[in-house]
């Protein structure tokens, strides 16, 4: 594990997926900590695609090739390429085992850099082919909702800074509809319970938003997690449709597979394109209190 810390926060990241295993502020975890029964994941990093393609596969000139949710870089492992008290860098770099699902040469730089009460994660990708290259990106961090004693997930909320915004409905494949529906807000307000979770994520159209950030909170607590993610044109809100004690909040560059497009990358809502020896940098920042 690679452990950062300053004065107010400490973190620890898994090379494997160049994933955050912990963030803790006077001894607070704010991080889910991972249990099988109910999500064993913790922070995955997404790339080269988000969220669910039809039938897990896509076609790039005239070939299929198969990816399942939310990329391959999760189990990857990475590279420390820098490493200081409060800053690391990580780097996956295409190989034979990538090119047999993604066909393109890149290289993924993650970094993590604290600042006081916040930490800044940042993707650098950089397409080192010949060829346009088409990528998705994006961050899964999973928040403990035990802010405070004798609280459940109905005194969660997450607060926005807008009161119009809007979710994409999904089909029974949990594929992506045209439509988008207007989510119903209490005083800007998301109040967290299992059934908004029934048909899988919340998937926020965030595009026209003047400020991209939200906060988690809980009512009687002073505890609060807020990810501000100008880079980023969509949101995921996830947990299981049950009560647990965890919430993802999930900055994406792009959506997942919708039901009315062809199955060609390019094609993709949202898709990021890249141009040979290009490269491309978006990043949040997780501030905790």
């Amino acid at each position: 594990m690679v452990k950062l810390k300053n004065r107010e926060i400490s973190v620890e990241i898994n090379p494997i997926g160049a994933e955050i295993v912990s963030i803790k502020k006077n001894g607070y975890e704010y991080l889910w900590q991972k249990n099988p029964n109910i999500w064993n994941g913790q922070a995955p990093n997404l790339f080269p695609i988000i969220g669910r393609l039809k039938d897990e596969e896509y076609e790039h000139e005239g070939r299929m090739y198969n990816i399942k949710i939310h990329g391959f870089v999760k189990h990857s492992m990475f590279d420390i390429t820098e490493n200081t008290e409060n800053y690391v860098s990580f780097m996956l770099s295409a190989n034979t085992e990538t090119y047999s699902s993604y066909p393109f040469d890149f290289d993924l730089i993650i970094t993590y850099e604290l600042m006081n009460e916040s930490i800044k994660k940042q993707y650098i990708i950089i397409n080192k082919g010949y060829k346009t290259m088409y990528f998705e990106v994006g961050g899964h961090e999973g928040f403990n909702l035990t802010f405070s004693e004798n609280k459940v997930m109905d005194d969660y909320y997450i607060e926005f800074f807008d009161n119009d915004i809007y979710s994409y409905t999904t089909d029974k494949d949990i594929m992506l509809n045209k439509d988008l529906k207007k989510i119903i807000l209490n005083n800007k307000k998301l109040y967290l319970n299992p059934q908004i979770f029934t048909n899988d994520a919340l998937i926020l159209d965030c595009s026209k938003l003047n400020t991209r950030s939200v906060t988690l909170k809980c009512d009687g607590s002073d505890r609060s997690i807020t990810v501000n993610f100008d880079d980023f044109d969509y949101l995921g809100i996830w947990s299981r449709p049950t009560y647990s004690n965890y919430v993802c909040i999930e900055p994406w560059s792009s959506l997942p597979d919708c039901n009315y497009i062809d199955k060609k990358i390019e094609n993709k809502i949202g898709v990021k394109s890249l141009s040979p020896n290009k490269t491309d940098i978006l990043s949040y920042i997780i501030e905790v209190r």
